[in-house]
């Protein structure tokens, strides 16, 4: 799935299915999806270029996550950080780190 057309889909998350994937994250466990994220080796630009890509196309959904509960507009840009990082660059990853990346939205998307 191309990094535009995941970015369109996650936006349209509620906040529950927000929870989901932090759920679905956190029984990952954080050192397996720090390990898969740091693999795809980004330079700071592209870093900067997809972190702000991802807070630009939350940000109109913060008052909805922030009212849902602590720490839930913090935890979406996280997990689709995590997930934008195998869909924008996952040629650089092995199938392996880019599931982990990606497994947490399976609950609530169809990730290819």
């Amino acid at each position: 799935m191309a990094l535009d057309a995941f970015v369109a889909r996650v936006v349209e998350l509620s906040p529950a299915q927000f929870d989901e994937v932090r759920s679905a994250g956190r029984a990952l466990g954080p050192a397996r999806r720090i390990a898969a994220r740091k693999a795809a080796k980004l330079s700071a630009s592209e870093f900067s270029a997809l972190d702000t890509r991802v807070r630009d196309s939350l940000q109109p959904r913060s008052a909805a996550l922030m009212a849902f509960g602590d720490g839930a507009l913090a935890a979406a840009v996280a997990d689709m950080l995590f997930a934008a990082h195998a869909t924008a660059f996952g040629e650089r990853l092995s199938v392996e780190e880019r599931e982990i990346l990606l497994q947490p939205f399976a609950a609530v998307l169809k990730v290819d």
